[in-house]
């Protein structure tokens, strides 16, 4: 279990000056319980601070787009002061909040801000499911709280029906992760359940036989759930609504740019799907003059691991006519109307060029949409053809992973497009007993640099809240096998 002390050892140190002592009701528990802390034996009336230690987590992403793994900073709060009473004691009642797992050093500051006393408290992570009835297509929700940033307790995998679907995890967000699980057939009791496994599989031995901690401690982490007949015909095709989003400097690209010229250029809106009007501005242009706005897509290969790969290099390449040429005013300013095309996602570098030379650099952040779903319905064998723009090319974005009826199908990647419009065209083919099925299309982390725990190429459930660098939303489908 890590320590989430800002002591690199799992040793604790020693008060400063230790003339107080601190005692807890309890040595561990879960978030929302409430803990008292004991002091005793200090100076009457002395004022006093308790502060938690934690960590704050992030994904480390280098250049914007090479996922490094999990890193935890530490962090420290002051979370009550107190005053000793005339015996010089006092009782502290506090409710855990969302945090990390794990142990977490207390201290008790005088009001010097030298530490007097201290003690640990382990947080046990869990798991709560909203509800246990859903209509066939919708979904339930389930959330973790407490999950520890500890290497051997961070990977928690989401089953249906005894099929993984995939994991959870709590890097951005204190400890705490959301994940969706789709109602799928037959209508009747199904069944949901959360283990954990470093390795990105769940690990089956029972927990007092287990190395690791207990999944939850003595809480729940299996459901029965009913799915109902829905009461009407569930949509077809659909994604998680898009966030607004502004460009990834590091995706932008580099010119040489004379900082004395003051031409800049902007795009509004900053983000959108294929097929968004757009206006691109520009000021502090020489007068009268064209200006060639020149467009940039990612192209190459995330290929790794086998000697006759290609380079697994992406780079922005130029692509002058996808944008109109613009020409300044009598001032050096500018303004086009343009409709935002196909291609990969993420961030789309545009330049302005006077000249032959780039002066101005800007973004524009191509978000993913559905282009074309068919057939809806047809009988088992039907071959189903989806069409996807604007899937990103990043580590963290590249690789969508299919799930079907909950149970994972496999993957694709976003720079194995058409050429042309980097359309992505995965074919599938219905399976199962008549009536409605679902496809469901995550967010996964292509290449991770840590080995442990593994992350890569597993629908990331928990996506919602902590998926590296960007918003990412997923992809829904349904289908109805006839008889």
């Amino acid at each position: 279990m890590t320590d989430n002390s800002d002591n690199a050892t799992s040793r604790r140190r020693q008060p400063d000056t230790p003339r107080g002592t601190l005692v807890l009701s309890d040595e561990e528990g879960y978030v929302g319980d409430t803990i008292t802390f004991k002091g005793r034996n200090f100076p009457a009336g002395e004022q006093l601070e308790i502060h938690w230690h934690s960590v704050e987590g992030k994904w480390g992403v280098l250049k914007g787009h090479e996922i490094l793994g999990t890193q935890f900073r530490p962090r420290t709060d002051v979370i009550a002061t107190v005053e000793a009473d005339e015996s010089g004691s006092f009782d502290e009642e506090w409710t855990i909040p969302e945090d990390h797992g794990g142990r977490h050093r207390i201290e008790v500051k005088d009001s010097a801000g030298r530490t007097v006393a201290d003690d640990e408290f382990t947080i046990i992570a869990w798991f709560e499911l909203e509800e246990t009835t859903a209509e066939l297509g919708e979904a339930f929700l389930l959330r973790g709280y407490g999950i520890s940033p500890d290497v051997m307790a961070t990977n928690y995998q989401v089953a249906w029906d005894n099929g993984h679907i995939g994991f959870m995890t709590s890097v951005r967000n204190r400890g705490t992760a959301t994940a969706e699980v789709r109602a799928v057939g037959p209508p009747g009791e199904h069944r949901i359940q959360v283990w954990h496994g470093y390795r990105g599989v769940p690990y089956l031995l029972r927990d007092g036989q287990s190395p690791f901690r207990a999944v939850a401690g003595d809480r729940q982490t299996a459901w029965t759930v009913e799915v109902t007949e829905p009461e009407t015909e569930p949509e077809t095709a659909w994604m998680d609504p898009l966030a607004k989003e502004r460009p990834i400097s590091e995706h932008l690209v580099d010119i040489d740019v004379d900082e004395d010229s003051g031409a800049s250029i902007d795009v509004t809106p900053t983000c959108g799907q294929a097929g968004t009007d757009a206006v691109i501005t520009g000021s502090g242009f020489p007068a009268n003059t064209e200006v060639d706005l020149i467009w940039y897509r990612h192209e190459g290969h995330n290929s790794r691991g086998r000697s006759n790969a290609p380079d697994p290099t992406i780079e922005p390449v130029p692509y002058p006519d996808v944008l109109p040429t613009a020409t300044t005013d009598d001032s050096g300013k500018f303004q086009v109307e343009t409709t935002i095309d196909h291609d990969v996602g993420s961030t789309r570098p545009i330049t302005a060029m006077v000249g032959g030379r780039e002066v101005a650099v800007t973004g524009f952040v191509m978000q993913p949409s559905i282009v074309s779903y068919g057939p809806t319905e047809g009988p088992a064998g039907t071959e189903i053809e989806i069409e996807l723009s604007g899937v990103g090319w990043t580590n963290y974005e590249n690789s969508l992973y299919f799930v079907y009826d909950n149970h994972p199908l496999g993957y694709l990647c976003g720079t194995g497009g058409d050429d042309e419009t980097s359309i992505v065209n995965p074919v599938l083919r219905a399976t199962g007993e008549p009536g409605w099925h679902f496809i469901d299309a995550y967010p996964s982390l292509f290449n991770v640099e840590e080995d442990e725990p593994d992350f890569e190429l597993s629908p990331h459930l928990s996506y919602i809240d902590n998926h590296p660098m960007r918003p990412m939303p997923a992809y829904h489908f349904a289908f109805k096998i006839t008889e």
